[in-house]
């Protein structure tokens, strides 16, 4: 089994992180420590098959944008990523709301733990 740790970061004033890689590991993962000080939103996801490619939303089957939501703005805390994001190649967070982009007021620096 691998296991990989990447920092991705959101700058101040934007909804999309830099780009990270899950390929080709498969099995569970997580955001380790969404700061404390995270601007409310959800968590959804941005995907490509190529790191400067275009990135489009993530959807389930039934359409509805793939996310993550409840994340507590006052407390630092870790999320499993959804199953739906296995076997992507290029993810990028996305701080949203209802499928509209929801700026950070600061940069934020995420760590994504996958393991295959």
């Amino acid at each position: 089994m691998s296991e990989e740790l990447q920092d991705v970061t959101i700058g101040a004033g934007a909804a999309l992180s830099s780009a990270f890689s899950l390929w080709p590991l498969i099995g569970d993962a997580g955001l380790v420590g969404v700061p404390s000080v995270w601007t409310a939103a959800a968590i959804g996801f941005k995907v490509s098959t190529e790191q400067a490619g275009t990135f489009v939303p993530l959807r389930s089957e039934t359409g509805a944008i793939v996310e993550i939501t409840g994340v507590q703005a006052a407390a630092a805390a870790w999320y499993k990523l959804p199953d739906a994001l296995k076997g992507a190649m290029w993810v990028k967070l996305w701080s949203q709301t209802a499928g509209v982009d929801t700026n950070q007021a600061a940069a934020r620096s995420l760590q994504v733990m996958a393991k295959g």
